[in-house]
């Protein structure tokens, strides 16, 4: 294997997985999800699937015979397993990232819009997977969207007060680490109102060009104070226009007088 993957290993990889899959009784379904199930975004998307068994109780069975062939075939850079969420991570030498999530294939559901039936013994997975796209949405995002709500309520103001003291202190890198705290959680709460994945901005690239414009007005251009104000004080605007209605112990005002005793 060569340094980094190619697309051509990225397929001899893709081959493989559905090969050992296939060949394993306890399998019944293997489903790639992410951008491969309808075009991969481009020539560095890794592989993504989920397996679905015969019953929860081989699921240690087949999560270490996975294990056992894919590391017998590949040198592995990285893995790891977690077993409460039944995922399995690894990272091969060509640094082609590969996961692997299990679930018993009664209950089997389409967490995102994007999947493939690669195959199918019981003749249903695909069925529930579609099925499931008319509810997971609201599940997945409206209980998100209550606790990333629930969390921005608690802590978002208070990141905002010490970055307005971390500028009148002339200590710009924690302002800026301040704000940078407080806009992940901002930009949680828009990737719920547009169920997008907001982790790591993951996905917030395919927001409104309106909304964009509003994340990137909360990045000071520079180090000054007059730049770090700016910044903060968009950046505030937004996150209590996303909360808007929820009852917030410090309010947008009460931050705004805070703000008048450093300006």
């Amino acid at each position: 294997m060569g340094k980094v993957f190619s697309v051509q290993d990225r397929q001899a990889v893709f081959e493989y997985i559905l090969s050992i899959a296939a060949e394993c009784g306890r399998i019944v379904s293997l489903v790639q999800i992410g951008s491969g199930a309808n075009g991969y975004h481009d020539e560095h998307s890794d592989l993504d699937f989920v397996i679905a068994l015969d019953s929860g109780e081989s699921m240690a069975e087949v999560m270490d015979y996975m294990h056992r062939k894919i590391s017998a075939k590949y040198e592995l850079a990285f893995f790891t397993q977690n077993e409460s969420k039944h995922l399995q991570n690894y990272f091969l030498s060509n640094l082609l990232e590969i996961d692997i999530g299990y679930g018993g294939y009664e209950h089997a559901a389409a967490l995102k819009p994007a999947f493939k039936v690669l195959f199918d013994h019981s003749g249903t997975v695909e069925e529930k997977m579609v099925q499931s796209r008319e509810w997971m949405d609201d599940r997945i995002y409206g209980d998100k969207q209550k606790k990333d709500m629930e969390q921005a309520r608690n802590v978002v103001w208070f990141f905002l007060m010490h970055a307005a003291v971390a500028i009148h202190r002339g200590n710009c890198f924690r302002a800026i680490g301040e704000m940078e705290a407080a806009r992940a959680l901002y930009i949680d709460l828009l990737g719920d109102r547009f169920r997008l994945e907001g982790s790591r901005n993951r996905e917030i690239d395919n927001l409104p060009e309106s909304e964009r414009a509003a994340v990137r007005s909360t990045y000071a251009a520079g180090e000054s104070p007059s730049e770090l104000w700016t910044a903060l004080l968009n950046l505030t605007a937004l996150v209590y226009k996303e909360m808007k209605g929820i009852n917030v112990p410090v309010t947008q005002e009460m931050l705004h007088d805070y703000y008048a005793g450093f300006r």
